[in-house]
């Protein structure tokens, strides 16, 4: 049967069409609901700013705040609420072409119902656990990995993470430090947690210079080095083990290790 003809599921042809969106959550909502309601799977589901010269048709899907309302709160009634929490950590990983995996996901559960994020050897579901699994891996990770530098009584630190796991960092970092004022900028991400005054919020940050750290800093970042070298058992080295449980691509950002690099 031509690819054209095929019926996926909840009734949706797949078509030559590429959705472009504002890359925001409300506006991939929108692109399922343009799916749903137009009776197509398109090809793609790319932001606008990303989206590359094609000879396939383009269709800029429009954010509308109702339409992303409706579509929101159909997930965790006609699906399940643990479809919802799955889809929107998903939105912030890394996936390659996670618009349309989250959507075929969608189509999947409106058809399913509520044991559609149980259904763990299905493709269009495994795809988004797998996503999930290596996103919060990496937000375990870093909860340890982060080093934050003293600049003035706040405290800065550096990140690159390939998933946008801010939102999840703020969580541990604010209950952590709640009495201090923090900065967190994700290089990869373009954006920073700032947590000052008791309020966390994330905003866009191209880039960002640090000023040169006092020599009371100083004399704490050599004491965390020598530290580091001196709990080192010699006979228990593990190179091997030391690069799984502390990727190398974390080091450039940790004191104790980057001189290795």
């Amino acid at each position: 049967m031509p690819e054209k003809d095929c019926i996926m599921p909840y009734g949706v042809r797949p078509c030559n069409t590429v959705y472009l969106y504002d890359g925001s959550r409300a506006g991939f909502y929108c692109c399922v609901y343009e799916s749903v309601y137009a009776k197509e799977l398109p090809f793609g589901i790319v932001p606008e700013d990303e989206a590359e010269p094609t000879l396939m048709e383009q269709k800029y899907i429009a954010p509308d705040r109702e339409k992303a309302r409706r579509v929101r709160a159909s997930i965790p009634k006609k699906i399940s609420p643990r479809a919802l929490e799955l889809v929107e950590t998903v939105f912030l990983s890394c996936l390659a072409q996670k618009e349309l995996a989250m959507l075929r996901f969608l189509l999947l559960g409106y058809e399913r119902g509520r044991r559609t994020a149980d259904m763990l050897g299905h493709p269009d579901v495994a795809v988004l656990l797998n996503a999930e699994r290596h996103l919060k891996s990496e937000q375990n990770k870093l909860t340890g990995f982060v080093r934050f530098s003293d600049y003035d009584g706040v405290l800065a630190a550096t990140i690159a993470p390939k998933n946008f796991i801010l939102p999840y960092l703020a969580r541990h970092f604010v209950r952590r430090y709640v009495n201090e004022d923090f900065l967190i900028f994700d290089k990869t991400h373009k954006a920073a947690l700032i947590y000052q005054e008791r309020k966390a919020k994330i905003v866009p940050m191209e880039n960002i210079i640090f000023p040169a750290v006092s020599e009371e800093e100083e004399a704490y970042r050599e004491l965390w080095k020598r530290f580091y070298k001196t709990i080192a058992i010699e006979a228990r080295e593990n190179p091997r083990c030391r690069m799984t449980l502390m990727p190398k691509r974390y080091w450039a950002y940790m004191l104790e290790v980057e001189e290795e690099l």
